[in-house]
């Protein structure tokens, strides 16, 4: 009885450390006045990496279980996640490049018509430090407070859900395509993680798909233009 008592003062507070650093990121988000570059890396970077690093006491997992398999092994887990990529491709070309993402993007048209260096200074240096601060919380802090109580399932969906819910309060979009999307590829992310015990695989998952994404928008934009 007292053990299980403990187990849920567990979760609660898990569940209760998630909770505070939404409303303050949101709280930030919502009250700061600029062209929403710099400021959302200052975010992501401090409540995703600077708050569980430091506060939470969470440590960045270094080991790779892909370097203990065998070859054969290792080149099943790779091709597994080449397939997961391949498929997220194939929704993003099929989708038209997510309408309700474009808009997102079309607010920034100067950047892909005239400031290119700007462009690529937040494709190849901004985005990347968005997404590894985000994959050290959602994957690497969440998914392995998350195991220590609930299954690998149940880990894989709650940490979904709450990705799920950062990409609407980043996005500003709530359609039934964007959520099933992200909380798919969310899922996938997880998995990938659980795979390989390594952030890196997620992070370039999620990178290239955003790599892909902003040249498809870029292409039609310049189609547009000419």
């Amino acid at each position: 009885m007292l053990e299980k008592i403990k187990q849920n003062q567990k979760i609660n507070l898990i569940f209760i450390k998630i909770l505070l650093i939404y409303i303050g990121f949101w709280f930030l988000l919502s009250n700061l006045k600029t062209n929403g570059v710099w400021e959302m890396v200052i975010l992501n970077v401090l409540f995703f990496w600077a708050l569980p690093f430091f506060v939470l006491k969470q440590k960045f997992q270094k080991k790779n279980t892909l370097a203990w398999l065998s070859w054969k092994s290792r080149l099943k887990v790779i091709l597994q996640i080449l397939g997961i990529l391949a498929v997220f491709v194939f929704l993003i070309v099929e989708l038209d490049g997510f309408s309700f993402l474009k808009l997102n993007y079309l607010a920034r048209i100067d950047w892909y018509l005239n400031d290119w260096w700007a462009l690529f200074f937040i494709n190849l240096i901004l985005i990347p430090v968005i997404l590894f601060s985000q994959e050290f919380f959602l994957r690497n802090f969440l998914i392995n407070k998350l195991r220590k109580t609930f299954s690998i399932k149940m880990t894989l969906v709650i940490q979904a859900i709450i990705f799920v819910f950062f990409e609407i309060l980043f996005f500003e979009v709530f359609v039934w395509q964007f959520v099933l999307f992200n909380f798919s590829l969310a899922f996938c992310l997880g998995w990938i993680f659980v795979q390989t015990k390594s952030i890196w695989y997620s992070f370039f998952t999620r990178w290239m798909l955003i790599l892909i994404l902003d040249g498809m928008i870029l292409y039609k934009i310049q189609n547009l233009k000419l």
